[in-house]
């Protein structure tokens, strides 16, 4: 019992000081309608690059990926170099364009920036990305309340479904309250967490299993296939193997909560100091996540589920209140991608999508639309709490598949938009509608998905469609803009 209330204890400690933390940030909380949704774009180097950093990676990394890699081995490094790409492309070319530009239209949201920049007037560039968004976020989220709900069982014996109200009543206590600014300040001590355990737990697995040559040994007996980069993949299922590993990365122009911190970003020394702290802890949290799940193979030999690994090693091997800190690191983790989403899919909801239902003459003041924007963050939470208590509880999976939506839906028009003046308001369309739909039908149907990972041909057919359709139809430089 004792050792059961120091692990409570700390956890609790921990909670509170996110929670706290969040609400302190009222103070400097201003009355601008760019204040909840980019905190006034008043972000510096270090809340941009760990806010983003921490918002992309999540429970999936610390549950999702170290589970991946107890099951599948040393093959598991091949999601490393995509995502590293992904991390360099996102910071050194994206982002401070995106931030001037989002900046030069007002726009506060992604869909607001695709309509002001390509819509001449055409609804239809805020209903397309608005409910992509929206279905896609929701399933992330969803994820997010899942990894919690693991997390707590896994450490504390707490009922499934009591974890994943316990995370979502963690998020909105000081999501609600503070908005942006808070999830951002959070956010830092949030992924320093992340790093702190995903370092820690792999030196200390090293250190109780023996070294390498004992890990080694026990992998190749549990089985040989752990110790190889091929897995248990041959031919073409290990040509698809790896083009899917390495295409994870396509996703990152196309993640809205990783956008939005660029739009937020105060200036352009902020973002190119962002990048280097932001790869830096990308290196970190990847090494440590993949190796881990490697020891902890080699330690528990086999799980009932992987993706419980980190919180029962902490458990097992380290004293109650430094497992206490750990796991609270493991729900940090969660809390950082969950709140950023919740942001994300409610501003969409109250500042895309019911202005169209609103009449034009009615302008809301600022109390409503920050009313608006704290009850739609709430209804949605609800609602991806109810995802999430579904028979569906695979992290890595549930993620990567809304992953790949956002990815395959925004990466390629972002990429264009950003780098190509040619890209036209038809091209927009398409490729938002090509990416999002590839994804769901490569997705459900069993041999393709089983092949290559959907983000891939996705992507690559949203680019070709955003490409050809604004060499087809390109817009009018004179005159009105015609509504699509």
């Amino acid at each position: 019992m004792e050792s059961d209330s120091l692990l409570a204890i700390s956890f609790v400690a921990y909670s509170l000081f996110i929670v706290a933390i969040g609400l302190y940030t009222t103070r400097w909380r201003k009355k601008t309608d760019d204040d909840f949704v980019l905190a006034n774009r008043e972000l510096g180097s270090w809340a941009s690059a760990l806010s983003a950093s921490a918002s992309a990676e999540s429970g999936w990394v610390m549950l999702g990926l170290v589970g991946m890699a107890f099951t599948s081995g040393l093959s598991a490094v091949w999601i490393a170099p995509g995502i590293g790409l992904g991390y360099l492309f996102n910071w050194f070319v994206i982002a401070d364009r995106l931030r001037i530009e989002s900046r030069d239209f007002q726009a506060a949201t992604l869909p607001q920036y695709i309509h002001k920049k390509f819509g001449g007037g055409s609804k239809l560039l805020i209903w397309i990305p608005a409910i992509i968004i929206a279905a896609a976020m929701l399933g992330y989220v969803a994820a997010q309340m899942n990894a919690a709900g693991k997390a707590f069982e896994a450490s504390f014996g707490l009922d499934y479904t009591w974890g994943v109200l316990a995370g979502a009543l963690i998020v909105l206590a000081y999501t609600i309250t503070g908005g942006f600014r808070a999830i951002c300040w959070t956010d830092i001590i949030q992924a320093s967490f992340m790093v702190v355990a995903l370092i820690g737990m792999p030196i200390i697995l090293y250190v109780q299993m023996g070294g390498y040559d004992q890990i080694a040994t026990q992998l190749r007996t549990i089985d040989p296939q752990l110790m190889t980069l091929t897995g248990a993949n041959s031919g073409y299922a290990l040509l698809g193997f790896v083009v899917g590993m390495l295409g994870i990365g396509f996703g990152y122009p196309g993640q809205p909560h990783v956008l939005s911190r660029f739009m937020a970003s105060k200036d352009k020394a902020t973002v190119k100091k962002g990048g280097v702290i932001a790869f830096s802890w990308f290196m970190l949290v990847y090494t440590g996540a993949i190796c881990f799940g490697l020891f902890a193979r080699a330690y528990f030999g086999a799980l009932a589920d992987a993706e419980q690994a980190l919180p029962l090693a902490c458990n097992a091997l380290l004293p109650p209140i430094l497992a206490g800190f750990v796991i609270a690191a493991i729900v940090a983790a969660i809390c950082s991608t969950a709140d950023s989403q919740l942001i994300v899919v409610s501003t969409t909801f109250s500042r895309d999508i019911l202005p169209m239902f609103r009449k034009q003459s009615s302008t809301p003041s600022f109390e409503q639309t920050q009313r608006w924007d704290r009850w739609t963050l709430a209804v949605l939470a609800l609602i991806s709490v109810a995802f999430a208590l579904t028979e569906n509880r695979v992290i890595f999976t549930f993620v990567l598949y809304a992953w790949s939506a956002l990815g395959a839906a925004f990466g390629p028009l972002m990429i264009l938009g950003l780098l190509w003046k040619g890209t036209s308001r038809a091209g927009a369309i398409a490729g938002m509608i090509t990416g999002a739909g590839v994804t769901v039908v490569w997705k459900n149907i069993d041999f393709l998905s089983s092949a290559l990972y959907e983000l891939v041909p996705a992507f690559i057919l949203s680019l070709i469609s955003v490409w050809a359709f604004s060499m087809m139809f390109p817009d009018k430089k004179i005159g009105p803009a015609s509504d699509l």
